[in-house]
């Protein structure tokens, strides 16, 4: 089924996240009641089968060669696209079970990245796995496409970094940025079903009261929400304390501007978003 209404994006590869960034894509869904487009797409990485002595061929052999590649090449292409239907068909078929009603299915050739440029002013918010086909072997690593796809949207993500459990505590680590700002319309707007969320309010700043002012600024803005809210005020490293709260709390859901800074700051000086999600323990919702 086809809409007008932007849509919740779910990008699926068959890697084992990518049932759980199913589920995710089915909970977000049915918490916001916006339409679900799941997407597949399709990198040709061809490696031929032939070995490459080129060098030694004659003109014959080298023609043959040729076209030997194109019909390889046509037939991976077909493979692909044939197993990436049936990821796509499994995935339709869970989301009608879990009752969503609005339900739509894309397979493009091309990145993530480019598809999530492409899309961008049709989707809401974005499902992405932690790691995907490239990765699924490094369980503590991240997919070498995400930080790429990350930057590609202005869009919220969810990553994913775990089966799928119905999130029961969500963290925003709010520094008063407009990125987290843009959390607490979010929540504000009842996203995430937030009468069954614990909302966890955490700021790190370098001392306590400018700590508390913004948690304070966080608790007077959801006032009027049917959340329950919690609020945190730390000082110190915020990736160090961010992270034991996680684990301390049970977070599953971490709220955070992505990337605020530029690709050269996080070459030179490393990236906080990056750290955030290696070395934590929840799915992530980044703001960008």
């Amino acid at each position: 089924m086809t809409t007008d209404k932007k849509y919740i994006l779910a990008c699926i590869d068959g890697s084992p996240l990518s049932s759980s960034v199913v589920e995710h894509a089915i909970w977000l869904a049915n918490n916001s009641q916006l339409p679900i487009t799941f997407l597949h797409t399709i990198e040709h990485s061809h490696v031929s089968e032939h070995p490459d002595h080129e060098g030694n061929f004659t003109p014959n052999m080298t023609e043959n060669l040729l076209h030997d590649l194109t019909d390889e090449e046509r037939l991976e292409s077909k493979r692909l696209i044939a197993e990436g239907k049936i990821i796509l068909s499994k995935a339709e078929q869970r989301a009608e079970q879990a009752n969503v009603t609005n339900i739509n299915i894309k397979q493009r050739h091309g990145s993530v990245s480019q598809a999530l440029l492409d899309l961008d002013m049709d989707i809401e918010m974005i499902v992405l796995g932690a790691t995907g086909e490239d990765h699924q072997d490094d369980k503590k690593g991240l997919g070498s496409q995400l930080e790429h796809a990350i930057r590609s949207t202005q869009r919220p993500l969810m990553i994913v970094k775990k089966s799928f459990v119905a999130p029961r505590h969500l963290m925003l680590a709010y520094n008063g940025s407009p990125l987290s700002k843009k959390a607490i319309d979010i929540i504000n707007k009842d996203m995430f079903s937030t009468q069954s969320l614990n909302i966890h309010i955490v700021s790190v700043q370098k001392n306590n009261e400018d700590a508390q002012q913004l948690v304070n600024e966080v608790e007077t803005a959801l006032s009027s929400s049917k959340c329950i809210v919690k609020t945190t005020a730390l000082t110190g490293d915020p990736l160090e304390k961010l992270s034991q709260y996680q684990q301390e709390h049970h977070i599953d859901l971490t709220m955070m501007g992505a990337f605020s800074h530029g690709k050269i700051h996080g070459f030179m000086f490393g990236s906080f978003t990056t750290q955030m999600l290696l070395d934590g323990d929840s799915n992530y919702f980044l703001l960008r």
